[in-house]
This record gives C-alpha cells, sequence and structure tokens, in this order.
C-alpha cells in the first residue's frame, strides 16, 4: 500500500485476457510513484483474479477488489471510488496503455492551475500499440472557467469517456453511491460525467496526447447494432435525467441537447422501427423513467430542429405517431 497517495487509478476488470497485465504494468511504470492502482475484478471467469493476485503480491501500490458476482463495469468503479485514497482519481479500461507520464503531467498540471479535471488527448492504437490515428487531442493546452457544463454537453472536450481525465476527489466522491435502476453497459461513463462537470468549476485541457485507447475490433462499441445503441443510449438518457442531481430547467435543456444530437447521428439510425420490438421492455421501463421526472422530455428530445431536417428518427416515430403504444402499451 501506498501512503499518502497522489493519485488513485481505478481500473475495472471483466475477464481481462491475455492484455490485461500489459495494461496494468502500463501503470506500474509511470513516472508518478505516489500511485495507487486499485483494480476491481468485476467476477472474471477467465485468468483475471490471478493475474491481478500476482501483480498485487509483487506491488505494493495495488489494491486488489473481487468482486462476489457480476455487477457490470458502472458498480465496479464504484467500488473502486470507495476505496481510492488520493486527492486526485483517474480510471484506465483494462485493455488500454497510460503513457508513462501520464498521471504525473495530468496531477501537476491539476495543481498548477487549481481545477476540478484535467483532460488529455488519446490515440487510438492496435492490441500491440501500434499507432492507429488520433481518438482526441487539443490543439493548445487551456484552463477552461466558465460554461463548463455546457461546454462539455456541447462536446467541446471529447465525449463521455472517464479514462482521459484526472478527478479532485471532492468532485468525484460524492458520486460513489450513484447507482442506477438498471445495468447499463453503454454510456454509461458519460452519465457520470454528466454530475461531475455539472460540479466542477475549471477545467484544464492539455494538449498532450497522454492515454492510448486499444482499438478491438470483437469488442462492444466496435460492433455496431444501430437498434440497441439507438435504445441503449435512450435508457442512459433516462438516467442522466434521473440520477444526476442540480440538474434545473436550464441544465436539463443542454443535457437533452446532448442525447438530441447523439441520437441523431448516422450509428443510432433505425430504417425499420419493428426492430425496436426486442427492446420492448427496456424501452418502457427508460420511458416510465422520464415520465415520472416530466414527460414534456420526451417530446423536447424527438422534436425535428428545423424544417426538412432528420429527425431523431426511431424516437419521432415512437413519440409523434404514437407507436409507442404499439410497442409498449400505455405508459
Amino acid at each position: 500500500m501506498v501512503n499518502s497517495p497522489d493519485v488513485s487509478v481505478i481500473v475495472p476488470v471483466f475477464n481481462g485476457g491475455d492484455g490485461l497485465e500489459f495494461s496494468l504494468r502500463s501503470l506500474l511504470n509511470q513516472t508518478l510513484k505516489k500511485l495507487e492502482i486499485i483494480v476491481v475484478n468485476d467476477a472474471s471467469t477467465d485468468t483475471s483474479k490471478a493475474v491481478i493476485d500476482i501483480l498485487a503480491s509483487e506491488n505494493g501500490n495495488i489494491v486488489a477488489i473481487h468482486l462476489p458476482e457480476n455487477q457490470g463495469v458502472h458498480e465496479a468503479r464504484l467500488a473502486g471510488i470507495k476505496k481510492a485514497a488520493a486527492p486526485w482519481i483517474g480510471f484506465l479500461d483494462a485493455d488500454d496503455f497510460a503513457r508513462p507520464n501520464m498521471f504525473e503531467v495530468m496531477l501537476g498540471a491539476g495543481k498548477q492551475e487549481n481545477v476540478d479535471i484535467v483532460v488529455c488527448g488519446s490515440y487510438r492504437v492496435t492490441p500491440e500499440r501500434k499507432l492507429i490515428a488520433p481518438k482526441l487531442r487539443f490543439k493548445r493546452s487551456k484552463k477552461v472557467d466558465s460554461d463548463v457544463f455546457e461546454k462539455f454537453c456541447r462536446f467541446e472536450f471529447g465525449t463521455g469517456m472517464l479514462w482521459n481525465k484526472l478527478y479532485r476527489r471532492e468532485v468525484l466522491t460524492p458520486y460513489g453511491d450513484m447507482h442506477f435502476p438498471w445495468r447499463q453497459n453503454i454510456n454509461e461513463d458519460l452519465v457520470l460525467n454528466l454530475g461531475l462537470f455539472k460540479k466542477a468549476s475549471s477545467i484544464y485541457l492539455l494538449k498532450e496526447v497522454l492515454h492510448e485507447y486499444v482499438f478491438n475490433k470483437s469488442s462492444v462499441t466496435s460492433n455496431s447494432d444501430n437498434a440497441r445503441d439507438f435504445v441503449s443510449t435512450f435508457r442512459a438518457f433516462a438516467l442522466a435525467l434521473y440520477c444526476v442531481p442540480g440538474l434545473h430547467e436550464d441544465s436539463r435543456h443542454w443535457v437533452i441537447e446532448l442525447y438530441r444530437r447523439q441520437l441523431s447521428t448516422q450509428n443510432y439510425c433505425v430504417d425499420d422501427i419493428t426492430k425496436l420490438l426486442a427492446y420492448n421492455d427496456d424501452l418502457k421501463e427508460a420511458i416510465n423513467l422520464i415520465s415520472s421526472i416530466d414527460s414534456g422530455y420526451l417530446a423536447i428530445l424527438s422534436a425535428r430542429r428545423v424544417p426538412n431536417n432528420l429527425p431523431v428518427n426511431a424516437l419521432f416515430s415512437i413519440i409523434k405517431f404514437k407507436i409507442k403504444k404499439w410497442l409498449i402499451g400505455p405508459v
């Protein structure tokens, strides 16, 4: 165990496979030495537990948490947040890599600029760490201390990922009990980040690319299914409205615009509304949750922006033409 660590990094793991050890070693090889590595094993069924236990026995800065049953990546992260001891907290996915100076540079920027969140760039790489292309990068480093939440919702800081950010403890730990009413495996990091950027007073964007995102063609996010992704993201929208505290009318406007923008892209276009029938119960659950807050948000989310502009096609059809009654019955 590291005495008084400067940074805690949380690594959720489910069946990490061959890449897990390499990812963890990218943390063990950090130039920042007072680094606490919290590895949360989400009831893996492969060799992940053995890999974690061996590395933990050899390295005193690794804290191993083994969950008794699989709970999903969001709950695994929450377990890590509760255990984290450092004043700054970051995340790494179990198949990605942190460049050697990632957390030293981010911590230095956070302290020097006195901000709540630091964001760095990321490269898309192969599992062998061969560079493919930038996934996210900023032209210059800069501090942002105005309209932070609105700018986050406009994706000016990238999308909703957790793994290229470092958070001041006081911003993150209040969300250690953000439990969802259902299991959410897509877009769950964006929901958490909505709360964090709502709470943050200032952030710092680093021009340095310090993270490596492993592009794996067999991963869930690499194998797109528009209907599944549409429903999962729509459910994330419901969670955002329900779970993020302090969202008043103006704040919810930005959340709605964020999800309208996401659901309006080609990746979420559902060409045949009957494809949503397989997700009948999921849609009903999400629509009921949104309606319990304000049913008007459904109409706002699905509204056309301008005449003849492509709407959020699937949701527009469900609401505008009342196909939701055919899909799920009265709500």
